[in-house]
């Protein structure tokens, strides 16, 4: 009795010292803030965003009442004026569309495919963008062209003519009869990569050739299971019209035309309907602005694209971001901080056919860029940001660290050394301004990302609030800071992809 009674008071003990020390942490954050304005100030934006915020309102109203947004198109005009309108109702300054021009619209419309022989199969599948439409119904044998340079096109010269084309394996190819094995940890998203330029330029030839050889159609592997398809573009940076009618089929649609092909001869038939514009179309960027309080044409921004492929909604790629890039807008305005610098929003278009959004703001605003401190884009869906890429931007890790050091009660981790070439902030970081990345949470962005499955109801409503706190403390602190952040060694030159 005796000895489970001094267990008891040792416990109790445990408890009371453990509870005096949290109070102490929390009387040293408390004091802490006391003594630095930067940190009270940062935790007051955190609390303004958790318990004020408007983040999800925003999203449904764009994914649901808006709806998939690619550039060129009604809808993507419909979310450039309401996101200028929204930031005017939150009374920021300099609120304004920055217009720049497409060389054509494209219009998707219907698209069906079946396999004929050696047995009749169903196809679910989606025109690529920019995709032309193909000569009504075509039927053909599929052909699958391995090639990866320009001679190894060589020996289909003359073997094409009304062939239905596949360049690649499956992207997929799970073990079969084996159920699939659940990591331990979350693993950290891939980051976001553009293609490389060599392929680019292989890939025109290849498309050429085929052209000229009257192949009736492409079809491209979808690469996602469960019947999701994967949207992208055969029109490139400059948004040409495709060279041959393309089309993304299912993952176990195309593994089952490799499978059938692997027996023998395979038939298949397609048909696919789009239009374009007739004449070059005007697109947007939206801006707004908080002005600096002492050095207004110095430059913070924070930056997501607006625009999205359109199978599904565009919620998390990139509804998410724009809608974080809005809440912390909201938030640092109605506070009524009044920056050192000025902290400018940015919603770019046609970030989905080549970063091309914000080149044309690069390319805009080139006189200006030597006083853009630097950049911080979120594009990597809902899930919360676990750290900020440095994208080679080392010189600026010391300051980074203590500007985001209250966020790391919100599980922010240290900065990563990590680059991504597939989102805006590169557009910048070519150039010599400084360019960051959200680093996230994957929350299933692999299934949501250019698929049908990108819809409202795949949000996590706590992490993208998180994510909007992070950029919010992020874009004050880097406006606040005694200088700009330092620079790097000059680029040599510009990359990024096509």
């Amino acid at each position: 009795m005796q000895k489970q009674r001094r267990n008891l008071t040792a416990l109790l003990l445990f408890a009371l010292g453990l509870s005096m020390s949290r109070a102490t942490a929390q009387e040293s954050r408390a004091a802490a803030s006391a003594a630095d304005p930067m940190v009270a100030t940062s935790h007051r934006i955190v609390s303004e965003i958790q318990q004020n915020n408007e983040v999800m309102e925003n999203l449904e109203y764009l994914a649901d009442l808006i709806g998939p947004r690619l550039t060129g198109t009604p809808n993507m005009t419909r979310a450039s004026r309401w996101t200028m309108e929204r930031f005017h109702r939150y009374g920021l300054a300099n609120v304004h569309l920055e217009s720049w021009t497409i060389a054509r619209a494209w219009y998707r419309g219907t698209a069906q495919g079946r396999i004929l022989s050696p047995a009749e199969h169903p196809l679910t599948l989606a025109s690529a963008g920019w995709s032309p439409s193909t000569a009504g119904a075509v039927r053909g044998p599929v052909v699958y062209v391995s090639a990866r340079r320009v001679e190894d096109l060589q020996p289909f010269q003359g073997k094409l003519k009304g062939a239905i084309v596949i360049v690649a394996e499956p992207e997929i190819l799970p073990a079969p009869f084996e159920a699939p094995r659940s990591p331990l940890l979350t693993p950290m998203p891939p980051p976001p990569s553009g293609p490389d330029l060599r392929t680019h330029a292989f890939e025109r030839a290849r498309d050429a050739f085929f052209k000229a050889q009257g192949v009736a159609a492409v079809l491209r592997d979808s690469g996602k299971d469960h019947s999701l398809l994967n949207m992208g573009g055969v029109g490139g940076r400059h948004y040409d019209v495709g060279t041959v009618p393309t089309a993304f089929v299912t993952a176990e649609g195309y593994r089952q035309i490799w499978r059938l092909l692997k027996r023998g001869p395979v038939e298949v038939e397609v048909e696919l309907k789009n239009s374009f514009s007739d004449k070059p179309v005007e697109v947007y960027n939206t801006v707004a602005e908080i002005r600096g309080r002492e050095r207004s044409d110095e430059v913070v921004i924070l930056g997501a694209h607006l625009d999205s492929w359109d199978l599904g909604t565009g919620t998390t790629d990139n509804g998410t971001g724009s809608m974080a890039v809005l809440e912390a807008a909201r938030a640092l305005q109605k506070l009524d901080l009044k920056p050192k610098r000025t902290i400018r929003f940015l919603l770019f278009s046609g970030e989905e056919q080549g970063l091309n959004g914000s080149r044309a703001y690069v390319e805009a605003h080139k006189s200006e860029l030597g006083k853009i401190s630097a950049v911080l884009v979120h594009d990597t869906g809902t899930g919360r940001v676990l750290s900020i890429g440095l994208q080679g931007n080392y010189q600026d890790r010391e300051v980074l660290d203590r500007i985001l050091a209250p966020l790391r009660d919100l599980g922010l981790s240290e900065l990563s050394l990590r680059s991504a070439r597939g989102t805006d902030h590169v557009s910048f970081n070519d150039v010599g301004v400084p360019g960051f990345f959200c680093v996230q949470d994957p929350a299933e962005y692999a299934k949501t990302h250019h698929s049908q499955s990108d819809t409202f109801d795949k949000v996590w409503k706590g992490d993208l609030v998180q994510g909007a706190q992070v950029l919010a403390v992020w874009a004050y602190g880097v406006a606040e800071w005694p200088d700009m952040l330092p620079r790097g060694p000059a680029p040599t030159a510009a990359g990024g992809s096509e």
